[in-house]
This record gives structure tokens, C-alpha cells and sequence, in this order.
């Protein structure tokens, strides 16, 4: 039982340690007051958080707030740069598959970034050279994340657009390499993820973020209730797979507007039928606004009012892939 209640109690301070950390990103500064009504713990509890965070130097003392006569309350600013995160995604840009590499503070900010073509032929290894030199020009940097095209299943990369990583444990390779902790996320899926963020969604409704690369076939990111969903075996999105008779790879269709609209409307209607989300979110480098307003036409012809969301387009795939990404590696060093 003694050990079951120190477990327990430990488990409480790092929660509580994790709340008013948040707390104090979020607002970047805050007097021990405003962190305890809004945490809902006493001025005392987080005084000696906010003591233990400002000698680890996550936080430290700012000026003195302004006081209606009485003593002046001691306020706190959040160090966002205590330490950061490294994320490295591939996106096609103009027919070429390029690397981007951003590194980011604690408040999700980008301060650093490198955009490079990517190699013809990727091997497992292949990002060792960038990351040694981000990790010595960044020795703050606390974790890594990866985002491709492709699905990581038990560890292992199961589907990819580039195959010649399939069947590799790209994270696992990388945590042993660096000893940091690593995390791979679909394109896609990191899309959604971050135009939620960008855009304030929300944790009520359903998105869906429908991406047509012109060199591969295209994909779907869903978010449900602020949540991605993934599936059972992380290959939910896969929208190439749906019986439209569409061939994908036929990389002709986008060159062709009323092909390109109608198969992108086929994708909409089909995704909206099952899942009926709020807001369908469409992007391809080929979209134009003649395009998008015949997809509604399209979509609305089929389509009962109930079951027709709203369908616009993204104007920056790489913002929200980026944004994405930096929320989902910031999660591994803020718990």
C-alpha cells in the first residue's frame, strides 16, 4: 500500500508539474495566482512548481504586475527557448521531392530552417548528415521528428512512398543513433493536424484534408474532435484505394480540368458520404479558384445539404505540414 501511495503521489506532482508548465507556455506570462486559478491548485503548490521549473531554468522571474495598491505580485515568463525540437518532412514542390528541416522552440515557433532537394535514392541513413548538423549548430534540441508519405505499423515502415525505406524502423534506427526520443507521422495526417492548429478548428466537428501531390497518388488526413484519426492499422486516408475508377498515377488527369474536377469532387462526395465532416479541405498545386468552385458544384449535385460540408482549399501545404509536425514533436518533450 506505502508503495502504491508514493507511486501515486509522484504521478500527481508530474501531472501538476506538466499543468502549470502548459499553463505558463500558453500565456507566456503569468503571476502564481493567475497559474492557480486557472490550474485550479493552491498559490502554494505552484509556487514551489514554479520555484523547481525557474532553477531548471524553464522559466524565470519577470517583472512585478501591476497591484491596486497592495504588494506587487511577482509574475513568471516562460522560457521558450529552454530547449527545442527538430522536425524533418519531404513534400513534392514543383514535380521535385524536397526535405524540409525546421527547428522550433517551446512555443512552437520556427527559428532555424534548411530546404533541400531530396536524394534520388533514400536510405535509411540518409538523414544522419542534417541532423549531426542541426544537433551541433542546436545542442538544445530534445527531440526528432520525421514526416512522410507512408504508414508506420508496430514500429516498422509498412507503406512508403519511397520503398526503399519500407520494412526499416526509421524511429528506432534514430533513437539509437542520437538517443533522443523520435517520432515518424504521415504527411497528410500532420497536414490536418496543423491547419486545425493554424486555424483554430477546435476540438468539436470533423476534418478531413484531401492532399494531390502530381507525382504520387494522393491522400486523406482526418481529424475528429481535435483527435487524428489514424485507423486500425494506421492507413486510414488512404483514398487511393477507394473503387472511383480513378487511376491516381495517371498524372495526366490534373493537366485536364474537367478530369481533374471530376475526380477530385469523387474523393469529396465519397469521404463526406461516410464520415459526413464538418469542413472538407482540399490542396494540390493544380487547384485554382475555377476548379474549387466547380468541385461545389459538383459536390452539391450529389450531395444532399445535410451531408455537404464546407470545401475550401489550403493555400500552403508546407505551412501546415510544418505547423503539424512541430506540434506533434513538441508533445514528446512536453508531455
Amino acid at each position: 500500500m506505502e508503495q502504491f501511495n508514493g507511486s501515486n503521489s509522484i504521478a500527481v506532482k508530474e501531472h501538476n508539474i506538466r499543468l502549470v508548465r502548459r499553463i505558463l507556455r500558453s500565456k507566456h506570462l503569468a503571476t502564481k495566482q493567475q497559474i492557480a486559478e486557472t490550474a485550479g491548485l493552491s498559490t502554494v503548490t505552484v509556487g514551489t512548481i514554479l520555484q523547481q521549473l525557474a532553477e531548471n531554468g524553464e522559466v524565470f522571474e519577470a517583472d512585478t504586475a501591476a497591484s491596486n495598491g497592495g504588494r506587487p505580485a511577482r509574475t513568471y515568463r516562460f522560457n521558450g527557448d529552454h530547449a527545442h525540437v527538430l522536425v524533418l518532412f519531404t513534400q513534392e514542390r514543383n514535380r521535385q521531392d524536397m526535405m524540409y528541416m525546421r527547428v522550433a522552440n517551446l512555443f512552437g515557433e520556427c527559428i532555424d530552417s534548411g530546404d533541400l532537394p531530396l536524394p534520388g535514392h533514400l536510405q535509411i541513413d540518409s538523414f544522419i548528415p542534417h541532423i549531426t548538423c542541426m544537433l551541433e549548430k542546436w545542442p538544445s534540441i530534445r527531440a526528432i521528428g520525421f514526416g512522410l508519405p507512408g504508414v508506420e505499423l508496430n514500429g516498422m515502415i509498412a507503406a512508403l512512398d519511397y520503398s526503399s525505406l519500407v520494412g526499416f524502423s526509421l524511429t528506432g534506427f534514430y533513437r539509437e543513433q542520437f538517443g533522443l526520443p523520435v517520432l515518424l507521422e504521415n504527411d497528410v495526417n500532420a497536414a490536418v493536424a496543423g491547419y486545425c492548429r493554424r486555424n483554430s478548428c477546435g476540438e468539436d466537428g470533423t476534418t478531413v484534408y484531401l492532399f494531390f501531390p502530381q507525382n504520387h497518388g494522393p491522400g486523406a488526413g482526418i481529424c475528429i474532435g481535435g483527435t487524428l484519426y489514424r485507423g486500425f492499422t494506421n492507413s486510414a486516408g488512404e483514398i487511393g484505394f477507394l473503387p472511383l475508377g480513378i487511376d491516381w498515377h495517371d498524372y495526366s488527369i490534373y493537366g485536364n480540368f474537367r478530369r481533374t474536377c471530376g475526380a477530385v469532387s469523387k474523393a469529396v462526395i465519397s469521404v463526406s458520404g461516410i464520415l459526413n465532416p464538418e469542413r472538407v479541405i482540399l490542396h494540390g498545386e493544380f487547384l485554382t479558384e475555377s476548379h474549387m468552385n466547380q468541385i461545389r458544384r459538383n459536390c452539391g449535385k450529389t450531395l444532399p445539404e445535410q451531408f455537404l460540408p464546407e470545401i475550401s482549399c489550403s493555400p500552403d501545404f508546407t505551412l501546415d505540414y510544418q505547423s503539424g509536425m512541430i506540434g506533434e514533436t513538441l508533445e514528446l518533450v512536453q508531455g
